[in-house]
């Protein structure tokens, strides 16, 4: 796990937050779990068309929109952002909150993680005949792989994503004890966008190979940082807002509003009708994600909110991490199948089918034997650690 440049951000944490860390703790928002899993599906879909050579065609109608599906990371980091300031104040009650939250992030993400860089090194080396160094190996299993100006992703596919994950994780707990109100979440989003836009001019004058150059362009943390900072705005309006939470009809009109919103939105930046006024398209994402979000948690879709949708989205950590490699080995039957059946739009949706039953029973078994275990044995180091602090001198004379 990455070194923390809040590591000693603890004690002004615990003593500036008093208000938030009294707050008790807060019911589990199924629209969150909604879209966690609505992205996952997303990416899927896209990597479904591009990752088989050759790649498969889309029908008209759905093409545009499953072109553009590697957009669901957007969502990811948006929701990542807003759990991570809602579930907080749980950390907040323990002795050395930032520590807590640490060490709940790493068995979160660590377990299934480091499982994928074991079965990829099996993969590659019975597939591909492809073998990886120690250097990075050991990159990958410290999260810094991100990092290599040569390249953003660890030998796990899709995994930079991961990289980016953690490095925002490193700098949270100092993001909490500062950003601690609408307005200065707001002021974190355009400061992120204006440093982002400082960094990419200064690549005009850097000399480096621009391969490297490249690499910062799309895959520096500093170019995903609004991204998350609009999580933290999106976190701030909830918890201003008493109706969103207790989910009121008096907040349908709005909720139902913002959605279509963001709908409408998506789809002008999809046709290319948006001003680029933040240097970069990709922040209209954040956007107008950002309105449906909102929209859902005021007024939950059961279209979008249901029994489906939040399954999908338990499992989604694993649906992320596994569905690629399962693409890979279903190229022979998706080209099977666009051979067979004349209809495009035939040929797509059993694409489609076939992924989905193939990886949500895969994904649903990393989940139950590699996610839960992970997430259980962090919760029990959390509970002994506490248990040691409230206790110094039992820890001691049992040493």
């Amino acid at each position: 796990m990455p070194a923390s440049p809040a590591a000693g951000a603890g004690d002004t944490m615990a003593a500036s937050m008093n208000a938030q860390s009294l707050a008790p703790a807060r019911a589990r928002l199924e629209f969150l779990d909604a879209l966690r899993g609505l992205a996952a599906a997303y990416v899927l879909v896209y990597h479904m068309l591009l990752l088989p050579q050759p790649g498969l065609l889309a029908p008209r109608w759905a093409e545009k929109f499953a072109l553009n599906g590697g957009t669901g990371v957007t969502m990811f980091f948006i929701v990542s952002a807003f759990s991570l300031y809602y579930t907080m104040p749980l950390r907040l009650k323990e002795r050395s909150p930032t520590a807590s939250f640490y060490l709940h992030r790493f068995f979160r993400i660590a377990p299934l993680f480091y499982f994928l860089i074991a079965a990829t090194l099996v993969r590659d080396a019975w597939v591909f005949g492809a073998k990886h160094s120690l250097g990075e190996s050991g990159a990958s299993v410290a999260f810094v792989f991100i990092l290599a100006p040569t390249g953003p992703d660890g030998f796990a596919w899709v995994s930079w994503t991961i990289g980016v994950e953690m490095l925002f994780y490193a700098v949270f707990p100092l993001l909490y004890a500062r950003v601690k109100t609408i307005g200065a979440s707001v002021a974190l989003f355009f400061a992120s966008l204006l440093l982002w836009q400082l960094v990419v001019m200064l690549l005009d004058y850097a000399v480096m190979p621009d391969a490297w150059k490249q690499s910062i362009l799309h895959w520096s943390v500093l170019r995903h940082f609004p991204i998350f900072a609009v999580g933290i705005v999106i976190y701030h309006v909830f918890v201003a807002l008493p109706h969103a939470q207790a989910q009121s009809k008096s907040s349908t009109g709005t909720g139902n509003a913002l959605v279509w919103a963001g709908v409408f939105g998506y789809a002008a930046l999809l046709q290319g009708w948006l001003p680029n006024v933040f240097g970069d398209s990709y922040y209209w994402q954040g956007i107008m994600f950002a309105c449906m979000f909102m929209g859902l948690a005021l007024s939950p879709w059961r279209l979008v909110v249901n029994r489906a949708t939040r399954f999908l989205g338990k499992i989604s950590y694993s649906v992320y991490l596994v569905h690629t490699t399962v693409i890979y080995f279903l190229t022979p039957v998706y080209h099977s199948i666009y051979r067979q059946f004349p209809s495009l739009s035939v040929c797509f949706l059993l694409s489609l089918a076939t992924t989905l039953a193939l990886v949500l029973p895969l994904s649903y078994l990393t989940y139950r034997f590699v996610e839960e275990p992970g997430i259980r044995l962090g919760k029990r180091i959390s509970r002994r650690r506490a248990e040691k602090a409230a206790n110094p001198r039992v820890s001691m004379d049992v040493g």
